[in-house]
């Protein structure tokens, strides 16, 4: 798998390093020079989920290279992604307004939120689901506001209980409105169980902030563990997108009072020290993010720590439809378990315990759970078939 980037991948990496160095860039400029398919930079863009910062950065900066037809179409583009992100942040606010005359607390995080936090702008990130944290006592509420509010339940559950809604080790439900076109994806959790590295929710909560972008004002992860949810998230996904690194960058450049010694000591507690090591190098060897003296050291001093920003970055500028495949994925998985249980715990669910996959493609009753244990591993080996290759979780 190279680690070279192709030319489109290039002038997004060129775009993203522009957008946070807030002035011109020669290596930008150079980039584009070499630019000659730019349906292809379109489409990688797209890819990586890029496409409102490419097409900002390059209203901006690219005039005098960048064909004007093309200048002309993502400019389109992005007016329709900054409507649509408009749209979204409207039901974003208006669920917000109805959890909470039900009394229901919820943190905002990614989506309109991150968008807000991280780059100051509703339109410079694209979003395709909302993501609320509540407590899980009070996620059937929540479903029940939700409900009310023409959405439905997408995510198959256990059976029909309350107590089924919160059995999911993903920690989360997902709810669809067909009418409004929008997803919310409901969290009582940070990350899936199966990984060892944890963040954990009541800490979360206890520092959870009220963030006031503007007129709008809504409860946020703490910029400290915002942080650690982000470098949790790409490492989880094994960086498919460049737009995940993009927001770890852009976070760190908008909050220059992160509490880097708090940062630390959450890291360590939660298993996430590592994670949150390679994801800087990676940051500050892909996007140039220029991390204070003391993290820098903190991080480059851990040799794990640099091996794994390697591997990351292969998985970054793989060429498109080369993914990892499964061994090298969980090969980079394991190696952020601290103890040999974490490990065998993780290929153990990996191949064994049944998950919200399983539920949607074989329906049993509640009475006949018993046999997903059989569904799973059936599954999870002809999904590995190569002519059936596919990513599952």
């Amino acid at each position: 798998m190279s680690q070279v980037m192709n030319s489109p991948t290039d002038v997004i990496v060129q775009c993203a390093r522009t957008f946070l160095s807030s002035g011109q860039s020669p290596a930008l400029q150079t980039a584009l020079a070499k630019t000659q398919d730019w349906q292809l930079l379109e489409r990688t863009a797209d890819d990586h989920c890029a496409m409102p910062l490419v097409a900002f950065i390059l209203g901006r900066h690219g005039n005098t290279i960048v064909p004007m037809e093309v200048l002309q179409r993502f400019r389109g583009r992005s007016l329709r992604l900054a409507r649509n992100n408009l749209a979204w942040g409207q039901e974003w606010l208006r669920i917000l307004r109805c959890l909470a005359e039900a009394g229901i607390p919820a943190v905002s995080f990614k989506g309109p939120a991150l968008a807000l936090v991280a780059y100051n702008d509703l339109a410079l990130r694209e979003f395709h689901d909302l993501d609320l944290l509540v407590r899980s006592r009070d996620v059937a509420r929540a479903r029940d506001v939700l409900l009310e509010n023409g959405y439905r339940l997408w995510s198959q559950t256990r059976n029909r209980t309350d107590t089924a809604l919160v059995q999911s080790r993903n920690q989360q439900i997902c709810f669809t409105s067909q009418e409004r076109g929008t997803a919310i994806d409901l969290h009582w959790g940070a990350v899936h169980e199966m990984f060892s590295f944890q963040l954990e929710a009541d800490q979360l909560w206890q520092a959870a902030y009220v963030a006031r972008c503007g007129d709008i004002s809504f409860l946020s992860l703490a910029p400290e563990h915002l942080l650690l949810y982000l470098c949790a998230h790409g490492t989880k996904h094994c960086w498919k997108n460049l737009c995940w690194l993009c927001d770890v960058a852009a976070l760190v450049q908008a909050h220059p009072d992160m509490d880097w010694q708090a940062c630390i000591r959450s890291a360590e507690a939660a298993g996430c020290d590592l994670l949150m090591k390679h994801t800087l190098l990676l940051s500050e060897q892909v996007l140039g993010v220029e991390l204070p003296e003391p993290i820098k050291q903190y991080s480059s001093n851990d040799a794990r720590a640099r091996t794994l920003s390697g591997v990351a970055r292969q998985f970054l500028f793989a060429p498109p439809g080369d993914s990892p495949g499964y061994l090298k994925a969980m090969g980079y998985h394991l190696a952020f378990a601290r103890r040999w249980r974490d490990r065998a715990s993780l290929v153990f669910e990996r191949v064994f315990v049944p998950a919200e996959p399983d539920w949607n493609a074989v329906r049993l009753p509640s009475a006949l759970y018993f046999l997903y244990y059989v569904v799973r591993p059936v599954r999870f080996i002809l999904g590995r078939l190569p002519a059936r290759a596919k990513d599952e979780r």
